[in-house]
């Protein structure tokens, strides 16, 4: 078991835990997350990548108004700290338009 790992995913729970808590920052959204462990493996990392990517449904903002799709899901990836895993994430979900970031 990787602790450093554990323990960026634990401070990102955390985090999202009270901002979701605070009323005064991101009034009205409500922040989630998946937490997949990719076990510092680029075929594994791939494999999760494809599963995030195909379990996305797509969402048309067909209005004027940004604030009524602020209630539809934006998926984004926090990556590993690994270059190689986290760079194979990037290039593979760049192509369904998904933002990632890696610590």
């Amino acid at each position: 078991m990787d602790f450093r790992e554990l323990r960026f995913a634990r401070a990102m729970e955390f985090t999202i835990h009270e901002i979701n808590n605070r009323t005064d920052l991101l009034p009205g959204i409500t922040l989630g997350y998946q937490i997949h462990d990719s076990c510092s493996a680029v075929p594994m990392a791939v494999k999760i990548a494809f599963q995030f990517a195909n379990g996305m449904e797509l969402f048309y903002n067909d209005t004027d108004s940004c604030s009524k799709s602020a209630a539809a899901a934006v998926p984004a990836l926090v990556g590993e700290s690994a270059s190689t895993t986290s760079i194979s994430m990037a290039r593979l979900l760049g192509l369904f338009g998904i933002p990632q970031d890696h610590t």
